[in-house]
């Protein structure tokens, strides 16, 4: 009976030690796949940077740059055209109407639109500056070629990257400490004094957090829209711009020189006409009482 019980227990033992061994088999065959399963935590900064990144639409005024672990950088660049064009004299408001009714039409934002009428003195002008969507500029410039004809045609870029990331950074780190603050006002066991300067600190936050908002949208404004400034000049005639330009510009100047001459001519009429009409009167009356004035002083 003791034997048996020996025997029982070796074999309860032997059969530990083999679950063992197949358990610890099972977790060294295990390993290697596990091992290379999980992602390293710089891939995985790089995986998230590049979805972060990567979400969206690109706009044409956001540039990605390839970079050596194939993530992306949004880049934020500030695109200006500067244009130039040229429609007949009479032509210039038609023109000028007709950009801006189709520059309404592409939803674009206004900044500024001037018009110069006609005079003696020079043709008539016009300047019109606006923010396009980078997916409706070719639209538009195409447009306007339609109404007149372009002269002169620049482009410049700006890049803003780093101005923007400067930007969200300090929006960031104020709206964090912002918050903190408001947490220390909550605090019911804070001294009067102390809570005095967090509420004069969070209002020092909150201005500033303010500002940079709004340097945040002006860059937004530069960024996603396309600035256009157009200036509408008048067709020059064949005298303007041929043979007889300089016998022209002396004959125009010559008109000048002479309806100048007869204004101040009028000016000078217009000054003395009150004298004139004043000392007429005054000089008849004084001439008829001068000698009674005379004989009445002579008899005294």
């Amino acid at each position: 009976m003791k034997v048996l019980s020996k025997l029982f227990l070796i074999i309860a033992t032997l059969s530990l030690v083999a679950c063992g061994q197949q358990r610890n088999n099972a977790e060294v065959a295990l390993a290697p796949s596990q091992a290379i399963a999980p992602m390293p935590a710089s891939d995985m900064a790089r995986a998230k940077m590049a979805e972060n990144y990567s979400g969206g639409e690109a706009s044409l005024t956001e540039i990605s740059e390839p970079t050596a672990t194939n993530a992306t950088v949004k880049r934020y660049i500030a695109l200006r055209h500067s244009l130039t064009v040229e429609a007949p004299a009479k032509k210039i408001q038609t023109a000028f109407d007709k950009t801006i009714a189709h520059c309404e039409q592409l939803k674009c934002q206004i900044l500024s639109a001037n018009y110069n009428r006609e005079t003696p003195y020079s043709p008539p002008s016009a300047s019109l500056s606006v923010r396009i969507p980078p997916r409706s500029i070719e639209i538009f410039l195409s447009g306007l070629a339609k109404n007149a004809e372009i002269l002169q045609h620049q482009r410049d870029s700006e890049d803003k990257t780093d101005a923007v990331i400067d930007a969200e950074a300090r929006i960031k780190n104020l709206t964090e400490f912002r918050d903190n603050l408001r947490g220390m006002l909550s605090d019911k066991s804070a001294k009067f004094k102390d809570l005095i300067e967090v509420q004069r600190e969070l209002v020092n936050t909150q201005s500033q957090l303010d500002s940079i908002q709004g340097v945040r949208k002006v860059l937004a404004q530069e960024t996603e829209l396309v600035a256009v400034n157009i200036n509408f000049t008048a067709q020059q005639g064949i005298t303007e711009q041929g043979f007889f330009a300089p016998v022209a510009r002396a004959l125009d100047e010559a008109g000048q020189v002479l309806m100048n001459s007869v204004a101040a001519v009028i000016t000078f009429f217009m000054m003395v006409l009150p004298w004139v009409l004043f000392g007429i009167p005054m000089f008849i009356l004084a001439r008829k009482l001068w000698p009674k004035v005379m004989s009445k002083w002579r008899t005294k």
